[in-house]
Parts: structure tokens; sequence; C-alpha cells
């Protein structure tokens, strides 16, 4: 039975692979199908369309993860088979965008200040043509030496409540859901397990989330199964994904494409039902 990883990242965003790579990745081990979604970004997703083609039997699924945050707590928001062309989208990402530039500025001004050997410029060129993110920061720091490993500088540095960090411009999950269904989407909470606080789920689902991302590498038995019955009880899709940014070789995060991805069979028929 072919399976799908629904929750994937390319260098347009904080991944280290290209669309194309990311499709070929996939394929070479045996996915049918992928979903790109990126953070706050849809630029990957013509290239990921086109490789798709190229790939026997591939189906490719267009996507976007929303940053978004309620009561202090970090809400992701995955938008699938968007109208990635809207100009109302396209304005808000370039709003979001500029706000992650300025955010890495002040980061890597106040990394200087600790005794950090970098620069923006160093920062920017890691990230090549994608949004600058942290996870850039922290590949700029490793570079530098100044930190082992990527998960030494957010656990040290980067993450909230940490010497360096710098809070942004986030999204409210409610409009994000709206927005999703607006373009003709399907609205998916990501990694819920991530949020530490499930009570905030039925606000979410009140809103008229369509999903849930049950399947994902950190969560538990018990969380899964959390998931899959509040899925039943609501009626909402199941989805599962690796949240792959890089290669396992690469050192960058540890779930490797295809891990937590789920029958494509059911996924498809439920995109089909709704464009139908």
């Amino acid at each position: 039975m072919k399976r799908i990883d629904m929750h994937t990242h390319t260098h347009a965003s904080d991944g280290v692979l290209s669309a194309t790579e990311l499709i070929e990745y996939a394929a070479k081990i045996g996915l049918g199908g992928l979903a790109i979604t990126d953070h706050d970004t849809v630029d990957s997703l013509a290239e990921g369309k086109e490789a798709s083609k190229k790939q026997k039997d591939f189906w490719f699924l267009q996507g976007i993860e929303f940053s978004t945050e309620i009561d202090n707590a970090e809400v992701h928001i995955l938008g699938y088979a968007i109208d990635e062309t809207d100009k109302t989208l396209l304005n808000l990402l370039g709003r979001l965008k500029e706000s992650r530039n300025s955010r890495a500025l002040k980061i890597v001004n106040k990394l200087i200040d600790l005794g950090f050997e970098i620069n923006l410029k160093q920062v920017e060129k890691i990230a090549g043509e994608g949004i600058v993110g942290r996870v850039h920061i922290a590949r700029a720091m490793v570079d530098s030496g100044g930190v082992h490993s990527v998960q030494e500088a957010f656990q040290h540095y980067l993450k909230q409540g940490q010497s360096a960090y710098v809070s942004r411009f986030k999204l409210v999950p409610n409009e994000v859901i709206s927005l999703i269904h607006r373009l003709g989407g399907v609205s998916v909470l990501a990694h819920p397990g991530l949020m530490n606080d499930d009570s905030l789920i039925q606000g979410l689902i009140d809103a008229g989330l369509m999903g849930i991302e049950a399947y994902y590498p950190a969560h538990t038995d018990a969380q899964t199964q959390r998931y899959l019955r509040l899925a039943h009880k609501h009626q909402l899709l199941v989805t599962g994904g690796s949240d792959f940014h890089a290669p396992s070789d690469a050192g960058i995060r540890a779930s490797d494409i295809g891990q937590c991805s789920v029958q494509i069979g059911p996924i498809r028929q439920y995109f089909d039902n709704k464009i139908s």
C-alpha cells in the first residue's frame, strides 16, 4: 500500500533540499506521494508540482505551514490544496517574510553582543533563496564554532526564554483557519503534542478545523491514540508526517522522510471528493 508524507520542508523555508530533490528522495524510498508544507511560504510549490510529474504514479499535494499563537502557546496550522496564487495570501506571506528578516537581524545582533562571531550576510548565505529563520542562524553559529550543534544553539540561545530569543509577528489560529478555507483548502492542526495544551484544540475545532496530525515522530503512543479518538469524535481528517527538514546525515533534524507517513488511498479520496 502506497503511503504519503504530509509534512515536509524545502530550502524555501528551513529545509536543505530543493523541491525537486525532495520529490526525488521521496520517490526513491518508495513513497507514493508527498506534501510540501514550508513555513509561511509557497515558493516551492510550483517546482514541486513539476518534479512530481516526472515520477511514475506519484501524487503531489501542495501545502503550507502557518505559525500562529494563542494564549502564549504556539500553534502550527497546515493548509492543504490551497490556491497559492491568491493575492491576499501572497500579501500576507510578504508581511511574514519582512517580519522574519527583521527578527533575524535582531537575533544576530544579540548573538554578537554575546560574543558570537557571525553576521547577517553569513546567515543569508546559508538560507539561500529561502526565508531566513532561526535554523539558519543556528547553522551559522555552528559554522563559526560557537556551538557544537543546531540543537545546542536552540537549547541555550534561540528558543523562547533564552538570551538571544526574539519574538516576531504571529497570526491567530482562527484567522488562519478561515483563510485556508477561503482559499479552497483543508486546515489541519500540526503536531498537537508539541503545544503541551490539548485544551486549545476544541476552540480550533469550533473555528472550523478540518483535520489533525495524529501521527508525528515526537508523539507518544498515548498521544497518538488520544488524537485518533478526538478525530473520530469530531470527524476530523487524520494525517501524519515526518516534519522532514534534511537527510539524517545532515545533523539538523532527527526525523527522516517517510516517518509517520499515512496510507495514500484514504487521503487522496478525501481530497478528490472535496475538489469534486
